[in-house]
């Protein structure tokens, strides 16, 4: 796309596509619950290829349409920002689950813990990528993206065959699922995946002139101001699923979408035909460790399983959310 607006116009936009995006999305939780029950795909599974895509379609418009444009920065910092602030979601869904036992300990399946290392793998694999000459290029793309793509689709086998022995199993859901039938559900998903596709590339052109007029580096708008709203998508079904107490598709969700959204880097590659990787800068490779360590920290509260909160949350939680506010100051003083 390629509209112009006045800054006036992408204020209303940015802020017209945001309510859309999150009105729409708040639709998924039931349809996606039914997806997994009625198809059989099992609330990990089915969290990690319905959830991460549909959720993460903002970012593949923006992605997309950036590159189409040549506006490189905006995309990447929106992929890489996007992964830290849907990271740190976890802390507002641990504070609003309203128990006293912490979201880590809730979701602790073999299933998370096994998402969320090969979240860790495929985030390494994007810092390795830095590392590599700037004229690697084969076939439009470059080996640390071809590793990134093959390491998340083996997460998807891996998951498929791993969740059978989760014994967190789901609870039923009682609510607007019984209006749905399997026509419905899929043509529902269809539907809601066009609207936010659309908003998404709205979000995209707005940032731009936003990003422009406020004199806002495109790495940190993307990693800030737009991974949050590209995020809504994350923070609806989240909280849908923390009020229905189903607390697996919520990991799903965010560790799983985390692991799809550097796969985007291959289509930027193509579009742009420059590699994506190895021209990231100080604050990519930043985003990029913050959101690992964040990852790590709530792997480890998993295994450690705590059994309380301390102040609504729990110490992984507090930990991560200490971590992410340091995180975003520091952003601010990179060399």
């Amino acid at each position: 796309m390629n509209l112009t607006f006045t800054f006036l116009q992408s204020l209303v936009l940015f802020g017209g596509s945001a309510l859309c995006i999150w009105y729409f999305c708040n639709k998924l939780s039931d349809i996606v619950d039914f997806i997994d029950d009625r198809f059989n795909l099992g609330s990990a599974f089915g969290g990690t290829i319905i959830l991460s895509v549909l959720t993460n379609l903002p970012e593949i418009a923006i992605t997309i349409n950036a590159s189409i444009k040549g506006n490189i920065d905006l995309a990447v910092g929106n992929i890489l920002g996007g992964i830290l602030v849907q990271s740190v979601l976890l802390v507002i869904f641990d504070f609003a689950g309203k128990k006293t036992t912490p979201l880590s300990t809730l979701t602790n399946s073999e299933p998370s813990k096994l998402q969320g290392l090969f979240l860790v793998v495929i985030l390494t694999f994007v810092i390795i990528g830095k590392q590599f000459s700037p004229g690697l290029i084969f076939a439009r793309t470059t080996p640390p993206e071809i590793a990134i793509l093959l390491t998340w689709l083996l997460s998807i086998i891996a998951l498929r065959k791993f969740q059978k022995g989760d014994k967190h199993t789901k609870q039923p859901r009682n609510s607007t699922t019984s209006k749905l039938t399997k026509k419905s559900a899929v043509t529902w998903l269809v539907v809601i995946g066009v609207i936010v596709l659309v908003f998404g590339a709205l979000l995209e052109i707005t940032s731009d002139t936003i990003a422009t007029r406020l004199n806002i580096n495109g790495v940190i708008f993307g990693a800030t101001f737009l991974a949050f709203v590209t995020s809504l998508p994350e923070i609806s079904g989240g909280l849908a699923f923390v009020r229905a107490k189903t607390y697996q598709p919520i990991i799903s969700d965010i560790f799983g979408g985390n692991a799809f959204l550097p796969v985007l880097f291959i289509p930027a590659t193509i579009i742009t035909n420059k590699p994506v990787l190895p021209a990231l800068n100080n604050a990519d490779v930043y985003l990029t460790s913050s959101a690992i360590i964040v990852t790590a920290i709530y792997v480890t509260g998993m295994i450690i399983s705590p059994k309380s909160k301390k102040f609504g949350l729990g110490y992984d939680s507090w930990l991560c959310l200490l971590l992410y506010i340091l995180s975003v100051i520091g952003m601010f003083y990179l060399g």
